[in-house]
C-alpha cells in the first residue's frame, strides 16, 4: 500500500484499501476521472470495469439519462439557458456543478449541436469555420482545427460523440457538414472531421438522383441523430436527408407527413412525429436504416386537444412546437405550448408542466448524462 503521508517527525500514516475505496466512492464522478492519474492502485480502484467494487463499475450506465435542455434564442447574441428536468422527471443527479451558461471563452457563443452529453459550439451563427467541443460537466473544451472550406454560408451539421465503451475515458467524435442548397443538384461536397485523425477531410459525392435540400433556417441545422454512422436531417420538403459516413453515400427519403413534423432518434430507432388537426402520430423505422425500401410502423396516436383540456392553464388555443423526442422512450415528446415546456406521454395521453419559458423562437439541445464522465 502506498504511504499517503510522510514526515521526519511523525510516524508513517497508512490507510487500508477498504478505507481508500470508501473515500473514492464518495467523490464526484468528474473528480474521479482526474484521480485515476494519481497512481496505478487508485487507477485500478476507480476505473477498472472488471472489478465489481470499482467506482466506474458502479457508476457507468450504457443507457444515458436525459437531464434537460440547453436552449438559446435565434436572436443574434442571445444568451444560453439550461432547463434542468432531472429534478422533475428523474432521480438522477449530476455529480458536481454543471456549466449552464457555456461561457468558457468569456464571450457569447452559439450551440450548434449536442451529442451524448457534449456540445458543439461555434462563435458565429453563419459562415462558421471555427468549432469547439465542450463538456459542461467537466468544463473541458477542445478546439477543432479550422475547416478547409470558407464559403459555406449556411451549413447542415452532423455531430456524434461515441461514449458506448466503458473501458475508455477519452471520447472520440465526428463532425460532418455540407452547404444547404434549394435547387436540384447532382453532387454534394461533404467536410468531415474525426478526433482520431484530428484533420478535416473533403469528400466529393455524385448523387444517385438529383436532390433539393431544403433544411429550414427556423429549425436546428444539426442532424436529428446518428444510427450506425448514418446521420439524419429533417427537410421541410417532407423528406429525410441521410449521409452514410461509413459507406460515403448521400440520399433522401420521402415521408408521408404534413407540416409540422419532427424527427428524432429514440432508443436507437429513427422516429418522426406529425401533428395534424390536434392529433400527434408517432412513426418508427422498422427496416434497416440503409435499406432503400423503408418500412415505417405507426406506434402511437394521441389526441393533443384532450390532453390540453386536462391542463386548463395551457389553453385550448395553442401555439405548439415539438422540442424533442425522448432519446430512450419514443412515446414521450417534449413540446413548447404557449410559452410553456411540457412533457407529453403519447401512450397515456398525459401532459406534465415543466418550465415557463415565455414567447420567443428557441433552439433546444438535449443534454444527457452517462454518470461516468468522459474526457476530451
Amino acid at each position: 500500500m502506498e504511504h499517503l503521508c510522510k514526515s521526519s517527525n511523525k510516524s508513517v500514516v497508512e490507510l487500508s484499501e477498504d478505507i481508500i475505496i470508501e473515500i473514492l466512492h464518495r467523490l464526484p464522478s468528474k473528480s474521479l476521472a482526474r484521480l485515476v492519474r494519481v497512481c496505478k492502485h487508485w487507477q485500478k480502484c476507480i476505473a477498472d470495469p472488471s472489478l465489481a467494487y470499482s467506482c466506474r463499475s458502479q457508476r457507468w450506465s450504457p443507457h444515458p439519462t436525459m437531464i434537460g435542455f440547453f436552449c438559446q434564442s435565434r436572436v443574434i447574441g442571445s444568451e444560453i439557458r439550461f432547463l434542468d428536468l432531472s429534478s422533475k422527471t428523474s432521480s438522477e443527479v449530476i455529480d458536481g456543478s454543471l456549466d449552464e451558461l457555456v461561457n468558457f471563452l468569456g464571450r457569447r457563443l452559439y450551440i450548434i449541436a449536442s451529442s451524448n452529453g457534449f456540445l458543439l459550439i461555434a462563435e458565429k451563427r453563419s459562415n462558421q469555420r471555427v468549432y469547439y467541443v465542450y463538456n459542461p460537466a467537466t468544463r473541458q473544451h477542445f478546439s477543432v482545427p479550422v475547416t478547409e472550406t470558407s464559403c459555406m454560408k449556411v451549413a447542415a451539421i452532423g455531430f456524434h460523440c461515441k461514449v458506448d465503451d466503458p473501458e475508455k475515458d477519452v471520447i472520440s467524435f465526428t463532425i460532418v457538414r455540407y452547404e444547404i442548397w434549394y435547387f436540384l443538384r447532382s453532387s454534394v461536397t461533404i467536410e468531415s472531421f474525426s478526433s482520431e485523425t484530428n484533420v478535416w477531410t473533403t469528400i466529393y459525392l455524385t448523387l444517385d438522383v438529383p436532390l433539393k435540400v431544403c433544411l429550414s433556417c427556423y429549425r436546428k441545422l444539426a442532424s436529428a441523430g446518428v444510427i450506425d454512422g448514418v446521420f439524419c436531417w429533417i427537410d421541410h420538403g417532407a423528406q429525410i436527408i441521410f449521409y452514410d459516413s461509413v459507406n460515403r453515400h448521400f440520399w433522401a427519403l420521402r415521408v408521408n407527413a404534413l407540416e409540422p413534423w419532427y424527427l428524432g432518434v429514440s432508443g436507437g430507432v429513427l422516429c418522426y412525429a406529425s401533428l395534424y388537426e390536434g392529433k400527434i402520430t408517432m412513426w418508427c423505422l422498422e427496416s434497416n436504416i440503409r435499406s432503400p425500401d423503408a418500412v415505417w410502423v405507426r406506434k402511437y396516436d394521441a389526441n393533443l386537444i384532450d390532453a390540453l383540456r386536462n391542463n386548463p392553464p395551457l389553453g385550448l388555443v395553442a401555439a405548439v412546437m415539438c422540442v424533442d423526442i425522448h432519446p430512450a422512450n419514443p412515446h414521450i415528446v417534449y413540446m413548447k405550448i404557449n410559452g410553456t415546456i411540457v412533457s407529453y406521454d403519447l401512450e397515456k395521453n398525459i401532459m406534465e408542466f415543466l418550465y415557463e419559458i415565455g414567447d420567443g423562437n428557441y433552439l433546444f439541445f438535449t443534454y444527457e448524462w452517462h454518470q461516468w464522465p468522459r474526457l476530451l
